[in-house]
């Protein structure tokens, strides 16, 4: 079934605001708390432990708001409005999280609420979103193109957040945060109206006749073997993916002093690593198998990670192999991640061929749900790192000088600040380069080793299966 223009284009471009969205409170939030706020150590891990906690909530959240979506009968669809109430509700939440700003536990009361809701809220939209994908494209060639096309517009999102954002923030913290999460606020409610009423949504291929409850939610997520070995697999490219740019601005601060270029010029070699390993999608699941290009992404992103950690380490820093090493990553954990996807969202056909129900918004809770839950984890690992090497106690006394730049006292941060930053450690700086590596290293490779020996929904078991539902 081909997809028409309208929302083959309504529907993928609107992933540019939701991922400069994600990017910029996923990748940048621990960093302008870091770096703009006088928290103490016991405080700055109250908001960690409130981020964690966060991420655990979103994860129960995730299957029963899929569940809400499930039982929904909308005269505008089944999940266009969702995408909407989560897009305004978000949009909301977010300028509250960099506008406001009350001073020490104060601030982290007020941060646990705003941020719990950014959260719920963002799961809203989110859910929705990936929702629409088996309905708009149900057979399996049209599926992979619309996946890769998504994708392809949600990694522009996260490059124009990952890169500008480095660059525009620094120096003046305090302001410039607010000012970008103002913009980009704005730019993802603009994306997501262009979702929701550019897409029309396919009719329903099945009538609910009884309601989703949680009891029967679960049952569908567990009694799904397929869908459990993605949820696991899910689950460990989160951490891996995520842990790797939330140190970041650590990473280019301490190693490149205090400025965000040489982070701008990383999140452009990232951008064409992941474009770049899109592109190839397309090419190559035409004539190989989904299995061989995950193959290739583990050895390109093993090649990747292992050169990032080498470089400064047996051999002088050096920024052609950073940005080789990158570029490698990037594009291997691409491949990787778009592979996934699809695979995951074959799951639905096989649970329809099990159970003779779709259910996709319950089962696409899944990738959110993991998304979650896998920040959580990340999130811990990081303020472990961050807390137990000093890492924290010193930016501190950078965030002091933002503070008093956003108060007229001083003019100028950058050259206080990298006295700051050579007072750092090798040790601060090897926790934060094992963080970025090894540990995104030892997630995918254990999510490659379950999906080879678990996963078996091939391009031939799913045309079997597709016929199968079709002829039924």
């Amino acid at each position: 079934m081909n997809i028409s223009k309208r929302n083959k284009w309504s529907y993928s471009i609107g992933g540019i605001g939701r991922d400069m969205m994600f990017i910029m409170v996923s990748m940048f939030t621990l960093s302008y708390i870091q770096y703009t706020m006088k928290l103490t150590v016991l405080q700055f891990s109250a908001v960690s432990g409130i981020m964690i906690l966060a991420r655990v909530w979103d994860g129960i959240n995730d299957p029963m708001m899929g569940m809400i979506i499930e039982n929904s009968k909308m005269k505008s669809g089944k999940f266009r409005p969702w995408i909407l109430i989560g897009g305004v509700s978000n949009f909301i939440a977010t300028i509250l999280l960099f506008t406001i700003r009350p001073d020490g536990w104060l601030f982290v009361i007020f941060f646990g609420v705003v941020y719990i809701t950014w959260g719920m809220t963002f799961t809203i939209n989110d859910i929705s979103y990936w929702s629409l994908l088996p309905n708009l494209a149900k057979d399996n060639d049209t599926r992979n193109g619309l996946t890769n096309l998504i994708l392809v517009f949600a990694s522009i999102g996260q490059f124009l957040a990952g890169g500008l954002i480095p660059v525009l923030v620094t120096g003046n913290a305090v302001m410039m945060y607010r000012v970008v999460g103002v913009s980009v606020s704005f730019i993802f409610l603009g994306f997501t109206s262009l979702t929701y009423f550019g897409v029309q949504e396919n009719p329903r291929a099945e009538i609910i006749t009884e309601k989703v409850t949680v009891k029967k939610m679960f049952q569908i997520l567990l009694n799904n073997d397929q869908l459990v070995v993605m949820t696991v697999a899910l689950l460990l490219h989160t951490i891996a993916s995520e842990i790797f740019v939330a140190f970041g601005l650590n990473f280019f601060y301490f190693e490149f002093g205090y400025g965000g270029e040489y982070l701008t010029i990383f999140t452009v070699i990232f951008a064409l690593g992941t474009l770049t390993a899109l592109g190839l999608f397309s090419l190559l699941v035409k004539i190989i198998s989904r299995s061989r290009i995950m193959t290739l992404g583990v050895v390109c992103l093993t090649i990747g990670y292992s050169l990032f950690f080498l470089n400064g380490i047996i051999f002088e820093m050096s920024l052609a192999v950073l940005y080789i090493s990158g570029f490698l990553a990037f594009f291997g954990i691409g491949l990787f991640y778009v592979t996934m996807i699809v695979m995951t969202a074959n799951t639905i056909e096989y649970n329809e061929y099990l159970t003779g129900h779709r259910n996709e918004s319950i089962i696409f809770s899944v990738r959110p749900l993991m998304t979650k839950i896998g920040a959580a984890l990340q999130q811990s690992i990081v303020t472990l790192i961050l807390i137990t090497s000093g890492v924290v106690s010193l930016t501190s006394e950078i965030a002091d000088l933002e503070i008093k730049k956003s108060e007229g006292l001083i003019t100028d941060v950058t050259s206080s600040a990298n006295a700051i930053l050579e007072t750092g450690t090798t040790g601060m700086k090897m926790a934060i380069r094992f963080g970025m590596a090894i540990v995104p290293l030892i997630c995918i490779w254990i999510a490659f080793i379950l999906i080879k020996n678990k996963y078996i929904i091939d391009e031939v078991y799913f045309e079997e299966i597709t016929k199968k539902l079709e002829a039924s």
